[in-house]
């Protein structure tokens, strides 16, 4: 565990950004840009991250997969931090936090809208829902819980509850590998991860099981806690696009290169809104003119068939 001093004045508030890449290359590479974007957005607080090894006590990936979450969250309260921002090593800030840690402080936590509209129920094995005692039907009417970025106040007797209580399913040796056998390697993980071959469960409905975001989304039901924050973004989801209130970009990269955060700076802020926008623009009225040509010349051509077509008589 590592703690960069990020902001430039005494951390009163006791604010602190938490994640965690350890293993792959991207991972790590991953957490030195969100570290590049939490000083670009100057944000007033810590950054706590794991890029070596695993929080100490945490299960092995295949036993828990992403339970070091829950275990990272503990370390941070622990330190005596307060306001505390689990942010995934592929997102990034984009603009200030200040927004997010007010939501925090106001209502205790801060959890994400899903921009995808999907539910706990398509993201669940049979299992993991016995495990929980929910039916499939029930699990369908309950919005899946983005783990990727949440916020919670150790101040809060709410978000204690749901840390706690997150942390137990998720050790239950069900819910988070999504079956009750052991994972023996990455491609069996895989198969429960996007249901391949009906791996965990016959549904058609059913994608796969998500891990650590259906033990958080059956809590949070449980607790009458709900997605509300519209600050986070998909770059991968083009049918949400980053607005002006976008604060957190998740960014995922699935090669071992990963972009440079000035790359997707350039895209965010000034490709997209100032070049790529007029372009589309320019060319939605390019086509249009080219129609409409197109229509005035077969109506031409109509008009001179008719007038040279020969009398019947």
């Amino acid at each position: 565990m590592k703690i960069s001093r990020i902001g430039h004045s005494e951390n009163k508030e006791k604010c602190c950004v938490i994640s965690l890449g350890v293993g792959k290359n991207s991972f790590v590479n991953s957490l030195k840009r969100l570290e590049e974007s939490l000083h670009r957005v100057r944000f007033e607080g810590d950054f706590i991250y794991w890029n070596e090894s695993l929080p100490e006590g945490c299960p092995e990936h295949f036993d828990a997969p992403f339970a070091f979450k829950t275990y990272c969250f503990y370390k941070a309260k622990e330190l005596g931090y307060k306001q505390i921002l689990w942010m995934d090593s592929t997102t990034i800030a984009i603009r200030s936090l200040v927004p997010v840690f007010d939501d925090i402080r106001k209502h205790g936590y801060v959890f994400f809208n899903n921009n995808y509209g999907q539910t706990l129920g398509q993201w669940i094995s049979d299992e993991a829902l016995l495990q929980n005692g929910l039916t499939r039907e029930e699990a369908m009417s309950i919005p899946e819980l983005p783990c990727s970025v949440m916020g919670l106040s150790m101040e809060s007797d709410l978000a204690r509850n749901f840390l706690d209580q997150w942390h137990l399913i998720m050790a239950d040796g069900v819910t988070a590998k999504g079956t009750r056998a052991s994972i023996q390697d990455w491609n069996e993980y895989q198969d429960i991860f996007w249901n391949r071959n009906n791996r965990i469960s016959m549904d058609d409905r059913v994608k796969g099981h998500r891990c650590d975001q259906p033990a958080a989304g059956i809590v949070a039901n449980r607790l009458g806690m709900i997605p509300y924050s519209d600050h986070l973004k998909d770059i991968h989801h083009q049918a949400k696009p980053v607005k002006r209130n976008t604060i957190i970009l998740h960014h995922r990269e699935f090669q071992d290169d990963i972009t440079p955060l000035s790359q997707i700076y350039y895209r965010v802020f000034i490709d997209t809104p100032f070049l790529e926008k007029p372009r589309s623009v320019v060319r939605k009225a390019w086509r249009q003119t080219r129609i409409k040509k197109l229509l005035k010349s077969i109506r031409s051509a109509y008009r001179t068939i008719t007038k040279t077509k020969p009398s019947q008589h």
